[in-house]
């Protein structure tokens, strides 16, 4: 399975849309030379009916459920680095008081990163090889 954007989506079938109704401009002030009128009654037609193609998939991408509510994935990362705060010691007695500070200080860097990615969208970026 693949998640998409599909605020993203939406927003390049509305482009397609509006650039549909400037080509029916273009077509109905001018057509193509060589063109008859029925050529530009069918283009017209054919760019209509891409145009209602077109609205209804945007119809069906506002209709599909979210596969995660990033707000709240990002309350319960937010819990957890609460928790690993708690979990930290004042004044660390010994090497073991150290190594659950560290280790809770890690847990908190990695939640704080994980954050930042839901809200970034999930988008991960690559390192290069």
């Amino acid at each position: 399975m693949r998640l998409i954007d599909a605020d993203a989506e939406i927003k390049k079938i509305e482009e397609e849309i509006e650039r549909s109704y400037k080509a029916i401009d273009r077509w109905r002030s001018g057509g193509m030379p060589g063109s008859s009128l029925y050529d530009i009654d069918a283009k017209v037609r054919q760019i209509k009916n891409n145009i209602a193609d077109c609205k209804r998939e945007i119809r069906m991408l506002k209709s599909y459920t979210t596969a995660y509510n990033p707000e709240a994935i990002v309350k319960k990362l937010e819990d957890k680095i609460e928790y690993a705060g708690r979990l930290m010691v004042e004044k660390p007695a010994d090497k073991l008081d150290e190594i659950a500070n560290n280790t809770a200080e890690d847990y908190i860097q990695a939640y704080i990163e994980a954050i930042e990615l839901v809200k970034g969208g999930g988008n991960i970026e690559q390192p290069r090889i």
